[in-house]
């Protein structure tokens, strides 16, 4: 597999050490949840050599900034969003539970549609 140059990680565990594996000199992996629950074991040295960057995001206070890093990926093309559910606000109880059992690969997209002013 090829080297990429930015990754975002929500499972952590031996998913986010695959991921970092993956990056490309300079690249970075951004950790934005732990949905294994397993232990990130990182073998020996494997933190070393050409420079590269794990970091984490965490919703604690304002996220503004953060959530402009990675809205600044996605439109510059090094991070893809994949999209595995689009549906309906009111379909969320069926977005959320399939989710829950790992049915969705990528995120679950909910439509908010404005509704029409009062006359």
């Amino acid at each position: 597999m090829p080297a990429v140059p930015c990754c975002c990680d929500g499972v952590g565990g031996p998913q986010l050490v695959a991921a970092w594996h993956l990056l490309a000199p300079g690249g970075r992996v951004q950790s934005v949840g732990w949905t294994s629950g397993e232990p990130a074991v990182f073998p020996p040295y494997a933190t070393v050599g050409p420079a590269r960057s794990l970091t984490s995001f965490v919703i604690e206070g304002d996220a503004g900034a953060e959530l402009a890093v990675l809205a600044g990926l996605v439109a510059e093309g090094t991070l893809a969003v994949e999209t595995g559910w689009l549906g309906a606000w009111e379909r969320f109880a069926e977005a959320a539970e399939a989710l829950r059992g790992r049915r969705v690969t990528g995120k679950a997209v909910l439509e908010v549609r404005r509704s029409a002013p009062a006359t």
